[in-house]
């Protein structure tokens, strides 16, 4: 009898250490899948030529605004001699020419990407952040709460963005300030959409009933364990949507409704040579080139990333 009931506790031993090493084995497993996941995704992507030549743009453009100070051979809002230096063409001493107060239209290329990377970025930053919240809420609530927030969400999609901002502008004062908080608080629907549908998919997963049986709140569940696995679907979202913003700023600053002057900014350089697009094109070209090669960088950029790192891939 003793020999038998040694021999039953040494096959329950055998069985619990074949548990925790099946376990263990899960464990490492996972923890292998969730970092090659990331690896993969980035070895796909230095793949991408397209999502590559995108991420070189952007960079270069963020090298040109932190560099503006050194690299500009003039200062920007300083006027020239008039009548002698309006309207210059492209020479050895100004090689993007000069504009109707003689100011060097390199200089203000490179100063105005400052403004408008900085409002788009910072712009992107506040939808993303808005929209994260409102979709993760609205997921993981379901039901009457889940739908008030996304047929409010409808509701705003509907209103005409630039109508909208051109109605701000009007009640208030124009500064940067202001431009980046309405750009950034008209544009996070889609972001929140888009989080909404992730944390739809994930809202039963077996990870998430397990830390609500183990008794952590809706708050934990939300920014411990879904926003976390809807950085990619976030960071896609970003990318893609900071052209539109860029071509937005630069439409109210066509306008005259961005970025008061005698600060340069992108937009405000196209409007300001629009009437002597003839005579002195390079006023305009140049700013807007500069325009299309940011729009062009970032969703080449949003692409790539999107091909690269799609949650639909490892669903």
């Amino acid at each position: 009898m003793k020999d038998e009931n040694r021999n039953n506790d040494s096959l329950r031993n055998d069985s619990l250490n074949d548990d925790s090493l099946k376990d263990k084995s899960l464990i490492n497993e996972s923890l292998i899948g969730g970092t090659s996941l990331w690896s993969s995704g980035w070895s796909r992507f230095r793949r991408n030529r397209a999502g590559m030549a995108g991420a070189v743009i952007v960079l270069c453009l963020y090298m040109i605004a932190l560099l503006a100070p050194v690299i500009s051979p003039c200062d920007p809002v300083q006027h020239g001699d008039l009548p002698a230096m309006r309207h210059n063409p492209p020479s050895v001493a100004h090689p993007l020419g000069t504009d109707k107060f003689g100011r060097d239209v390199m200089s203000r290329v490179f100063y105005g990407s400052r403004i408008s990377l900085t409002v788009s970025l910072l712009a992107v930053v506040i939808a993303v952040v808005i929209g994260a919240l409102v979709g993760a809420v609205a997921g993981y609530s379901g039901g009457i709460v889940d739908a008030v927030i996304m047929r409010t969400v409808d509701a705003l999609m509907a209103i005409p963005r630039i109508f909208l901002l051109l109605t701000c502008i009007a009640l208030f004062s124009r500064s940067i300030l202001l431009i980046i908080v309405l750009l950034g608080a008209t544009s996070w629907m889609g972001t929140a959409r888009l989080v909404r549908g992730q944390i739809l998919s994930l809202r039963n997963k077996d990870f998430i009933i397990a830390a609500e049986s183990l008794g952590a709140g809706s708050r934990r569940i939300i920014f411990r364990h879904l926003l976390p696995n809807t950085m990619t679907v976030m960071i896609i979202s970003a990318t893609l949507r900071i052209g539109g913003i860029i071509l937005i700023e630069a439409a109210l600053s066509f306008l005259g409704l961005g970025v008061p002057p005698p600060t340069a900014s992108w937009g405000q350089m196209v409007f300001e040579g629009r009437d002597v697009l003839l005579g002195a094109w390079w006023i305009s070209t140049f700013p807007g080139i500069a325009i299309i090669a940011t729009v062009i960088g970032y969703n080449l950029l949003g692409e790539g990333l999107k091909e690269s790192f799609d949650p639909v891939q490892f669903s």
